[in-house]
């Protein structure tokens, strides 16, 4: 017989039973907790199986669609069109494998800018093999430049909210993107525009982009116009000075717009020059006197009244030769 022990009572031999109890508790809920943790990892190899066998597949299907463009297709074109052709049906099938495996958490607009960029690569492969032939250098490049921005719409519509100010900052983002993607179709292809559409000059041409430019920085600015208002020093606010600055500006650029698509063809290149920068000139005046006011009641002003005053008889005297005398000189005697 084991010998008792005269400091062992009962209560030690029901705090060792307690124990013993709990430690055979928790092995059964560490037991229940592995079989929970091998369905799952049975449920996750099932599904990573499934994605495998899916990639596999649609390498296959691109096999078989690469023997057939060779087999029946492929005589009616060179080889770096082929080429082209092939490589396109293999980056359509990694990319539609590669999007299978992106978390399902990451949301579908994840998957829609993988889909959109990788579209944007493949329009410019197929682009650049079957249709710049077609056009020149400087259209092409336009093309491309135009198809990235259109991505870049496309990715920014997606992720940029289209509420509260999120919403505000979604137009002014579209204003000047449109914007981009027509001047960057514009300029390469206003010529063929001027020949078979409707005939304009040059200067109508810098009317037309001045307009487009007026146009956009006033869908930009429109969200945010109701809140321009700035306050120095957390006290002394400047009213609806910023206002109308900007509206100055906006009717500087609409006289441009008015000169060069009405009147700017029947003066020379140097007169128009002149015009701009007398415009110019009384542009900035018209702003200086503006704020003048209140920089006054703030003890402020301009710190050189002789540096601005120079500054204007320079514009003053450029705008006199570049209307009287510049046309009898060439360009290198008067810059």
């Amino acid at each position: 017989m084991k010998p008792i022990d005269d400091n062992e009572t009962p209560d030690d031999f029901t705090d060792e039973l307690d124990e013993i109890t709990e430690e055979v508790e928790e092995e059964d809920f560490d037991i229940d907790v592995e079989i929970k943790l091998k369905r799952r990892s049975r449920v996750g190899r099932r599904r990573t199986t499934g994605k495998e066998y899916g990639t596999l597949m649609s390498f296959i299907a691109w096999m078989a669609f690469t023997i057939i463009w060779l087999f029946f297709f492929a005589s009616g074109y060179g080889i770096i069109e082929n080429i082209a052709v092939v490589f396109v049906a293999l980056l359509v099938v990694g990319a539609a494998s590669s999007l299978v495996f992106i978390p399902k958490h990451e949301g579908i607009k994840v998957k829609a800018s993988a889909i959109s960029g990788i579209g944007w690569l493949v329009f410019l492969i197929l682009w650049i093999v079957f249709g710049q032939s077609y056009f020149g250098l400087y259209e092409n490049i336009g093309i491309a430049l135009a198809s990235l921005l259109v991505v870049g719409l496309v990715n920014m519509l997606l992720h940029v909210p289209s509420h509260g100010e999120e919403g505000g900052a979604r137009i002014s983002g579209v204003g000047g993107i449109i914007w981009l993607i027509f001047i960057v179709l514009w300029l390469p292809f206003y010529n063929d525009f001027a020949t078979t559409v409707y005939f304009i000059t040059f200067s109508q041409n810098l009317a037309i982009i001045l307009a487009s430019f007026l146009l956009m920085t006033f869908i930009v600015i429109a969200p945010w116009f109701g809140k321009m208002q700035i306050s120095v020093n957390e006290s002394v606010s400047v009213g609806n000075r910023p206002k109308g600055t900007l509206g100055i500006f906006w009717g500087w650029l609409l006289f441009l717009v008015v000169w060069f698509w009405f009147m700017a063809d029947t003066y020379s290149a140097n007169q128009n020059v002149a015009a701009v920068l007398l415009s110019f000139a009384l542009f900035c005046g018209i702003v200086m006197a503006f704020w003048l006011p209140w920089a006054r009641k703030r003890g402020e002003g301009p710190e050189s009244w002789f540096s601005i005053g120079l500054s204007f008889v320079w514009v003053i005297v450029l705008t006199v030769w570049f209307w009287f005398f510049a046309d009898q000189f060439d360009a290198y005697q008067n810059f």
